[in-house]
């Protein structure tokens, strides 16, 4: 996680939360201005060898009709919506694997110290637990946005949604490549709008970076995510693939 001061406030730990974790927004201009943005789902921001990138699942986008260009994140406390300069995709029919279900946007770099400035935080991808760590994990922590909360007042040209965090325990593997954790205590009453969401373990005391909701399952209460290691894995692959001039320019 984020390196933390040795005391930090309730309000300073939400804070910091809100700056890493944001709801999925999808812009519809170019085909209504009166409805001019619509969406369901969650993003967040991780840091890797001085690069900023929001990831996010792509059934997230391929669901809602949305493509990349339509994803919009924005911050509370500025009227800044965040620039990408790359983009890759790892899901596509010929690779039906659900722990591929994600795409990587980076951040143009110079927007960093402003969106910093305005409360912009992150995660970093390598503060992480491998997958074998995960019996020893004691809860594991999902932060996202559901659909319960999310609001669009068009006159107002404003977005409600509240940021929730669910606990579970580590369950069996629902699907190949993908582990589960089963939902214990508080939750909302639907799970729709959690895939995207940042899932965080904590293990002796310390809080690790453990992956991205995928899928979930409401009536069960299981929440199934890509290993932090898979999602690292991409990470380098996408700066091989912009060696290599197969990443795509925004």
């Amino acid at each position: 996680m984020q390196q933390l001061k040795d005391f930090i406030t309730v309000a300073e730990f939400g804070d910091m939360l809100e700056g890493q974790v944001h709801p999925v927004i999808l812009s519809s201009e170019s085909q209504d201005e009166h409805y001019s943005h619509f969406g369901v789902g969650t993003a967040f921001v991780l840091a890797h060898e001085g690069e900023l990138f929001v990831v996010t699942a792509q059934h997230v986008l391929n669901n809602q009709g949305a493509s990349h260009d339509d994803l919009r994140i924005l911050l509370r406390n500025a009227p800044l919506s965040i620039i990408f300069d790359r983009r890759a995709v790892f899901r596509d029919e010929s690779d039906p694997d659900p722990d591929s279900d994600l795409v990587i946007l980076r951040i143009k770099n110079s927007q960093h110290d402003a969106l910093f400035a305005a409360g912009l935080t992150c995660v970093h991808a390598t503060d992480r637990i491998q997958t074998e760590q995960n019996e020893d994990v004691d809860i594991f922590h999902v932060y996202g946005y559901p659909d319960e909360g999310r609001g669009y007042k068009y006159d107002e040209k404003s977005l409600s949604a509240t940021l929730w965090c669910v606990s579970g325990v580590l369950a069996e593997s629902w699907i190949p490549g993908l582990n589960t954790i089963r939902v214990v205590g508080k939750r909302p009453a639907d799970l729709n709008g959690m895939s995207g969401s940042m899932v965080i373990a904590e293990i002796d005391g310390e809080w690790k970076f453990a992956g991205l909701v995928t899928l979930g399952g409401n009536k069960e209460g299981v929440l199934s995510f890509i290993p932090a290691e898979k999602i690292l894995y991409y990470l380098h692959k996408m700066m091989f693939m912009e060696i290599m001039g197969l990443v795509e320019s925004e």
